[in-house]
């Protein structure tokens, strides 16, 4: 008994381990995903929101979630904007995008989001 109680002390932690680097892989490998699907949808530097990437079929964003900050993952990806300019995508809050003109949002000031989270794992 005291063998099965040392191997369990050892693997359940190791598996927990194991997981979350899982987890933190595939956010980050969803992350990676956008980006790419960024620079192909976008013309030019118009922002444009996650779920336009999504609903033109560049990403299937599935049930992942977003946040700006490590505790809070509740923003929805039509709040999630992005920026291509160049090689460099950016992403902004809703807060920072004026979508008087559905068809024509503009980027209106603010810095771009410091941190982007997706199922609670900080990707870059």
């Amino acid at each position: 008994m005291l063998f099965l109680g040392i191997i369990a002390a050892i693997a359940v932690p190791t598996i927990g381990g194991l997981i979350r680097r899982q987890e933190e892989n595939a956010a980050q490998a969803t992350y990676d995903t956008i980006v790419t699907a960024a620079e192909l949808y976008a013309e030019d530097d118009t922002p444009f929101n996650l779920a336009t990437l999504e609903t033109e079929e560049f990403v299937d964003l599935k049930d992942n979630q977003f946040g700006w900050e490590l505790d809070a993952v509740d923003i929805d990806a039509a709040d999630v904007w992005v920026v291509v300019s160049g090689s460099t995508v950016t992403f902004y809050e809703s807060a920072d995008v004026d979508v008087t003109d559905p068809d024509n949002p503009v980027l209106v000031g603010g810095a771009a989001a410091d941190d982007l989270f997706i199922n609670g794992y900080a990707v870059e």
